[in-house]
């Protein structure tokens, strides 16, 4: 191609990602650095499983000097004693046998009688220290309330990270994190604990839209998928060494401290990470965003013709003031044309509307796969590994069939699985199915993440993202509860759950494709994605007969 024509092609942001490479050493360091958080948060959303696990215990018996008889504690079909109930004295008896009053004919085996209290076998959990025995609804209340949390810390972060940068939220959000859950360690009752349990995750949920955000703003369209299955693997992680060292330490208050104490000192990501030249881009900081691509130039050994940073500040500035044009002309400022925008508040409500359903699924079958029959901690690191496969599924399917199709025809095959699993009889095949919801809502929802990233304008991207995860968080608020409805039919959790994968399914069919597509910067540019396929901008790459063997990308 002639160099002159070349050079008269409209270069983007994109453009220059793809000569910086995805995989330089800029992109490694800050990566290793967003990663930390990620893999931190991991555990952060896992660890009240294990801070509230049910303990094994049974009823005091006084009368007994607290030892167990079968004559003073009533048992199940099966022979197993219950832990909340136990055999009353007869009013009349006053005999004592042996200095005590602990003889079979001394107990009305008739009538079955709640504890006073306990005797704990284990010790591991909250349940022995704030004496929580059958008080099921209190332990189910400390994932709620976990959960609810995030109601105000993902629109907190969003609103921090879009007005003040991306560094700062994920600053902000992770020291919080630190900070609160060190003091919960330090509970004195459950009180306090559920407090702290509450203000942990209110000011420090937020930390993994901020670190997505900044991470997918680092990459061009090809880098998105691979960014998302890093984070992904990264969040595994955290899960199953949080599962680990609460097996090895028995203890939830050490295990506290252990996991919560890194988080404290990422504060010094506000001088070591590098801020998302995008958001300096949107706010008219041209030059400090140039600076970020010049300094990744630099540390990758990248040569980037000057002309393509000039062409870059010339569009971004050309966007910016299109977008005080359009203010001005409609008498609104940007934030009040994204409210007022039909299409914003419909891709708003489907997107809040998958990540509600994704949510429930998802938490609700890690959380009731604790519930289930053998060990549960392997039963829950077994549930979290199979997320793995489900990752790197979604690197290869994404791009070759695109978002819509995989994301839809996952949710469906969790409808189905879930909704028949009550048919199956226990055993080896019943545990293959349950894997086999959890795999693939794993896969719906992880790339719900890329989906949802690429609908939304660049200026409110995270804010937009924070709100469909903060109404979502109303179906992991209330998965903690949903082991509850087990007690009136075994199955109604997973039932609940495949009707949920179903609509989730339906909805994903209204929303635009976005495979391979540049990043919406405005508002208009949301708007054309629900063009016909040939507005769209697709990016396709051009030959380049620079030095560097680069590629340019017209668009």
């Amino acid at each position: 191609m002639d160099p002159e024509k070349r050079e008269s092609k409209e270069v983007t942001v994109d453009d220059i990602l793809q000569l910086l490479g995805p995989f330089g050493r800029f992109n490694v360091y800050n990566y290793a650095m967003i990663l930390l958080p990620v893999f931190l948060i991991g555990m952060y959303s896992s660890v009240y499983n294990f801070e509230v696990m049910d303990l094994d215990y049974r009823c005091a018996v006084p009368e007994c000097g607290d030892q167990f008889f079968n004559f003073t504690i009533p048992h199940d079909d099966s022979g197993i004693p219950y832990k909340c109930l136990r055999y009353p004295i007869f009013d009349n008896y006053t005999t004592e046998v042996n200095g005590s009053i602990c003889a079979p004919f001394h107990f009305d085996t008739s009538t079955e009688v709640e504890c006073d209290s306990y005797v704990y076998l284990e010790e591991h959990s909250i349940v022995k220290e704030f004496n929580l025995a059958c008080q099921d609804w209190k332990r189910s209340l400390v994932g709620t309330v976990h959960n609810a949390g995030s109601f105000l810390s993902i629109p907190l972060t969003g609103l921090i990270s879009d007005k003040y940068g991306r560094r700062l939220a994920v600053v902000f959000a992770s020291v919080s994190n630190g900070v609160f859950g060190l003091i919960r360690a330090l509970s004195a009752n459950y009180n306090m604990f559920v407090v702290f349990e509450f203000l942990e995750p209110a000011f420090g949920g937020g930390v993994y839209t901020a670190c997505f955000v900044l991470a997918i703003e680092l990459v061009g369209p090809k880098g998105r998928v691979f960014v998302s299955l890093l984070f992904n693997t990264m969040f595994i992680l955290g899960g199953v060494t949080v599962t680990l060292l609460s097996w090895w330490l028995q203890n939830w208050r050490y295990l506290l401290f252990i996991i919560y104490t890194p988080a404290v000192f990422t504060f010094v990501y506000i001088w070591a990470l590098t801020e998302s030249f995008r958001w300096y881009f949107s706010k008219g900081r041209y030059e400090e965003g140039l600076n970020v691509l010049n300094k990744s130039e630099t540390i990758n050994n990248v040569s980037i013709p000057k002309d393509h940073y000039h062409q870059v500040e010339k569009e971004a500035t050309k966007q910016r003031d299109a977008r005080k044009y359009e203010s001005r002309e409609s008498n609104q400022s940007s934030f009040k044309q994204i409210l007022t925008s039909q299409m914003i508040w419909k891709r708003l409500f489907i997107c809040s509307t998958l990540w509600t359903a994704s949510t429930l699924v998802y938490y609700g079958l890690s959380i009731n796969a604790i519930e289930l029959s053998g060990n549960s901690y392997l039963n829950y690191i077994v549930v979290i590994i199979i997320e793995a496969p489900a990752n790197v599924c979604k690197l290869i399917l994404l791009d070759r069939y695109g978002r819509k199709k995989v994301i839809a025809i996952a949710f469906l095959l969790t409808a189905l699985i879930l909704i028949n699993y009550g048919f199956v009889p226990a055993g080896n095949w019943s545990l293959v199915m349950y894997l086999g919801g959890k795999f693939f809502i794993t896969l719906a929802y992880n790339s719900l993440y890329v989906f949802a990233a690429e609908v939304f304008p660049t200026n409110y991207r995270t804010t937009l993202l924070a709100i469909c995860s903060t109404i979502g968080r109303i179906g992991s608020t209330v998965a903690p509860l949903t082991p509850l409805l087990a007690r009136f039919y075994e199955y109604l959790p997973t039932m609940l759950f495949g009707g949920m994968a179903a609509v989730a399914a339906l909805l994903v069919l209204t929303l635009p494709e976005t495979n391979n597509m540049k990043l919406p910067d405005s508002l208009k540019e949301a708007q054309d994605q629900d063009r016909k396929k040939g507005s769209q901008e697709r990016i396709e790459p051009v030959p380049s007969n620079d030095k560097n063997g680069g590629i340019k990308t017209s668009l």
